[in-house]
C-alpha cells in the first residue's frame, strides 16, 4: 500500500472534499495538523504506478495543484484500520447498512435487514447522502407496493453494490446492477458473498449506462451518478423505466436540481405523472413516476 501527500494552497481542501465526496473517492482526503501549517492533500493506493495515475487524472480537473507528490509505503494493516474510521454503520426504518467488522456488535430486531459490507478502495459506502436518499426511495416504494417479489431493480452506477444487494434482502425479485469500473463489480460479487447470497441472486455486470439499459425496462430505476453523466443519458435513464414506475436520479448538488429536473422532465413529456425532489445537506435527489 502507498500513502501519496502534497502540500496544498489554503483554499483547496473544501473544493477537493467535494469533489472526493461527490465520486465517494474515501482513498483520497485532505489535513490540516494546526493553523501555522498548509493543508495536505493525501492519498492511499494500492501501488506506486496506480497513485501516480491517479494523481495525473486529479490534477486534470486542479491543474493547481503540486507537479509533485510525496510517497511512502504503508502496511495493509494500517490502512485497514486507517480507513475503517470513515466507514459508519447508518440506519434507516428496517434497514441497516454495517461494516463488516462490526457485525455481531448490534442488534438486529426479526423483520428487519442488515447489509454488511467492506468497501475496500473508493467504492460506495452508504455514508454519502445520496447513496442514502436512494435507500430512502427503495424503502418509500416498498411501502407503497407491499410485495415486491414480482418487481425489477436495475442500479445503474452500482458501486459497491450497497443498493442493489439491499434491495434483494429487501424482497426485490430482480435485481441487475452494473458499473462500467471492473473493480466496483468484483467489490460488489464480495459484498453479495459477505452478505450470504450467491452468484445470480443480483446480477452484476461490467457495463455504461448505455449498454447496461440496453433492450431492458424496470419498475423502478436507480442512478447515483455525478449530475452531467445523468444528464447525458437522460435518453436512455428515462426509457429503461417500465409505465407505472419509477427513476431515481442522485448524486445531484442542490443546487444543480433544477436544471437536471428540467432535462430529465423534457425528456419524460407525457410520461411524467409526479416528479419531487428531497434534499440531504448539500445534496438532492429527484423521483419521477411514470406513466
Amino acid at each position: 500500500m502507498i500513502k501519496i501527500s502534497a502540500a496544498i494552497d489554503y483554499s483547496a481542501p473544501l473544493e477537493l472534499e467535494e469533489y472526493f465526496c461527490e465520486r465517494e473517492l474515501i482513498n483520497w482526503g485532505t489535513d490540516k495538523k494546526n493553523d501555522s501549517s498548509k493543508p495536505v492533500l493525501f492519498g492511499y493506493f494500492e501501488n506506486f504506478l496506480e497513485a501516480q495515475n491517479a494523481y495525473i487524472e486529479l490534477r486534470k480537473d486542479f491543474p493547481s495543484l503540486p507537479e509533485k507528490f510525496e510517497a511512502e509505503e504503508i502496511f495493509q494493516q494500517d490502512w485497514q484500520n486507517e480507513y475503517k474510521k470513515y466507514l459508519k454503520p447508518w440506519s434507516f426504518r428496517n434497514l441497516h447498512w454495517i461494516p463488516v467488522w462490526e457485525r455481531g456488535k448490534r442488534e438486529i430486531k426479526k423483520g428487519e435487514c442488515a447489509f454488511y459490507f467492506d468497501a475496500g478502495l473508493a467504492f460506495g459506502t452508504g455514508d454519502h447522502p445520496t447513496t442514502r436518499l436512494c435507500a430512502v426511495r427503495i424503502l418509500d416504494y416498498i411501502a407503497e407496493s407491499g410485495d415486491v417479489s414480482g418487481k425489477f431493480l436495475i442500479d445503474a452506477g452500482c458501486g459497491s453494490g450497497i443498493l442493489s444487494i439491499s434491495a434483494k434482502m429487501l424482497g426485490f425479485g430482480e435485481v441487475y446492477g452494473f458499473d462500467k469500473d471492473p473493480e466496483a463489480v468484483r467489490i460488489s460479487l464480495e459484498n453479495l458473498a459477505i452478505n450470504g447470497l450467491k452468484d445470480g441472486d443480483v446480477k452484476f455486470e461490467e457495463a455504461g449506462i448505455a449498454e447496461g439499459l440496453s433492450g431492458k425496462k424496470c419498475d423502478i430505476l436507480i442512478a447515483n451518478i455525478q449530475a452531467d453523466i445523468l444528464c447525458l443519458y437522460a435518453k436512455e435513464l428515462v426509457a429503461g423505466v417500465k409505465s407505472g414506475g419509477r427513476l431515481v436520479l442522485s448524486g445531484i448538488l442542490a443546487s444543480e436540481n433544477a436544471d437536471v429536473k428540467k432535462r430529465f422532465l423534457a425528456e419524460a413529456a407525457g410520461r411524467a405523472a409526479k416528479c419531487e425532489s428531497a434534499v440531504m445537506g448539500e445534496w438532492s435527489d429527484i423521483l419521477i413516476v411514470m406513466k
